[in-house]
């Protein structure tokens, strides 16, 4: 189908879902990345529960490993850190599903309209 045959309205409204589709791709791409680090934090929490009280633990700062002296503010920081990165996978979760439901009804609008202009001698039709 050419796009020079597609009224200009129609044109804007699937240039407005690739948009809406990309960014629900790319929300659903962030979203992965907290899950992914929600679970290192929780791997990390588990991790240091089985630490003897004297062994020397760092934390990345940067590009630099910093010793951590305070287990409990370590872990303290740690906890809230998952509960930051839970709260924005919640988010993003909302996020997406919203962006979804307007995929989905720009879909149920878009279809019959472009299956109207790809009928019989509409755009594309063969001879």
């Amino acid at each position: 189908m050419a796009t020079d045959a597609i009224p200009d309205d129609v044109q804007q409204q699937l240039e407005q879902f690739e948009q809406l589709r990309q960014q629900a791709q790319a929300l659903a791409q962030q979203q992965s990345q907290v899950e992914m680090a929600v679970r290192e934090t929780e791997r990390t929490l588990e991790e240091l529960d089985e630490v003897a009280a004297d062994t020397p633990l760092y934390r990345a700062s940067g590009a630099i490993m910093v010793r951590v002296d305070d287990l409990k503010k370590l872990k303290s920081d740690l906890k809230e850190e998952q509960e930051r990165l839970e709260l924005r996978t919640k988010t993003l979760k909302t996020q997406i599903d919203k962006l979804n439901t307007q995929l989905q009804e720009m879909q149920t609008r878009l279809t019959p309209v472009l299956q109207r202009l790809q009928g019989p001698g509409g755009p594309g039709a063969r001879s």
